[in-house]
């Protein structure tokens, strides 16, 4: 085809409340559905309302009055399977699946990667958790790209006068417990002013734009829209730091875009440090400000997308190599595989510094999964302390070791073995 990218026929299937997370603007002759989530909903800015759950694409536009006809279909889905079109064959173009959130949430992986395998879709896109593509890779799909910060942000001018105040805008009840616990914490010990609001995004943008120190935590390790929120509205970036695996290092120079934090007493060390240091505060607000603009704004994203569905140019970062594999030998399928690792990685969300015994029966495989889970603490358990060095080096690095012969009586809150039973030398967590 010979139009211009911006002028392509995009039909966009979005998942969220509109309200809460908009949906990205990909062409200016877009055509945007999604679900009802409130009875009080306003239509805009859909064009149209979908049924929630699982539902035939085509009849669902007949019915709307809307074109069927499209240069691309993107679809936006997570495990909570509010958004599932189907039938999607029906469309003669690229079939696009932007993966939404796989760090929570009930099997989120083997969900997305079950429908994207029934809906057949050409293309794997995901912005917040970058390690879990790798899972879609070794499910068989070719095309696999994370593109960070493609849903619209709000920008602000930049602002030098600002109040001494730390602000923090979200959510932080029972599903955010380490969220919940930093905050608690911070307001316990009354470190320094601490502002924590929510409300509409327009309000956000201009707390962190008039905040000395804007802050974030992730619910599971994952590169969460607030980072971009921030930028965009030129507030200065406390966030928690992330695994490699995630991308937070491949877009962000720490000390110079952001500051980073690993626990609650660093937080406040950090956040004591910027309200203290203005000039560094705002340094650092200005470099992340500029940045998202030359780099990140969700115009370029758009135009990254659409260049890698109809081209099949995309930036080398955004593609996605450095994931485990499997060792000759013993090889786990890749369910088992998954399905271990989303219960580790429900541990990590639900416990600050979970412990985790790897028997040594347990293929390595399954340890080189869980490296991206970065408040692990997990340790090997070996008879033979020989078999330590033949481990991969990210294993060694990272892991502990224990001897069988001190494991009587410890305590983990997780023991993994290959035949998923306890040992009689340890006891359960109380």
């Amino acid at each position: 085809m010979n139009r211009l990218e911006g002028h392509k026929r995009i039909l966009v299937s979005w998942y969220s409340y509109a309200q809460y997370i908009p949906p990205f603007r990909l062409s200016d002759i877009q055509v945007t559905l999604g679900p009802k989530s409130f009875p009080n909903q306003s239509v805009g800015p859909l064009d149209g309302f979908s049924p929630p759950g699982r539902f035939d694409l085509m009849p669902v536009l007949e019915s709307l009055a809307l074109p069927t006809e499209y240069d691309a279909v993107v679809v936006a889905s997570d495990a909570s399977g509010t958004n599932q079109p189907l039938n999607l064959a029906a469309f003669d173009c690229p079939k696009v699946l932007f993966v939404g959130d796989t760090h929570h949430l009930d099997a989120p992986i083997r969900k997305l990667i079950s429908y994207a395998k029934e809906c057949a879709f050409d293309f794997i896109l995901c912005g917040f958790n970058r390690q879990h593509l790798h899972w879609f890779i070794e499910a068989g799909f070719q095309n696999v790209a994370w593109l960070p910060g493609l849903v619209p942000n709000l920008s602000r001018p930049f602002l030098k006068n600002r109040r001494q105040e730390v602000c923090f805008f979200g959510q932080s009840g029972k599903y955010h417990p380490r969220r919940n616990h930093l905050l608690t914490e911070i307001d316990r010990l009354k470190a320094f002013p601490l502002v924590i609001l929510q409300g509409q995004p327009e309000m956000s943008a201009d707390r962190y734009a008039s905040s000395a120190v804007s802050l974030n935590c992730s619910l599971n390790g994952d590169l969460n829209l607030r980072v971009f929120e921030i930028l965009a509205a030129g507030g200065c970036l406390l966030t928690d730091r992330l695994s490699p695996q995630a991308g937070l290092e491949l877009l962000l120079k720490e000390g110079k875009d952001y500051i980073g934090y690993d626990s609650v007493e660093e937080c406040i060390e950090q956040s004591r440090f910027l309200l203290k240091h203005e000039d560094i505060a705002l340094a650092i607000s200005r470099a992340g400000y500029e940045l998202f603009n030359s780099q990140m704004r969700p115009e370029q994203r758009a135009r990254q997308l659409l260049d890698w569905v109809f081209h099949g140019r995309l930036d080398p970062r955004f593609r996605v190599t450095d994931f485990p594999r499997p060792r000759i030998g013993d090889r786990p399928t890749l369910t088992d595989r998954i399905q271990l690792y989303e219960r580790l990685q429900e541990l990590h969300r639900s416990k600050l510094s979970p412990t985790v015994l790897f028997t040594d029966d347990v293929p390595d495989i399954h340890v080189l999964d869980a490296l991206d889970l970065r408040h692990l603490r997990m340790t090997l358990a070996y008879d033979d302390q020989n078999g330590i060095p033949s481990k991969p080096a990210e294993i060694s690095q990272r892991c502990r070791t224990i001897r069988h012969r001190d494991l009587p009586n410890t305590v983990w809150d997780c023991v993994v073995t290959r035949d998923g039973k306890m040992p009689r030398e340890l006891r359960p967590l109380q």
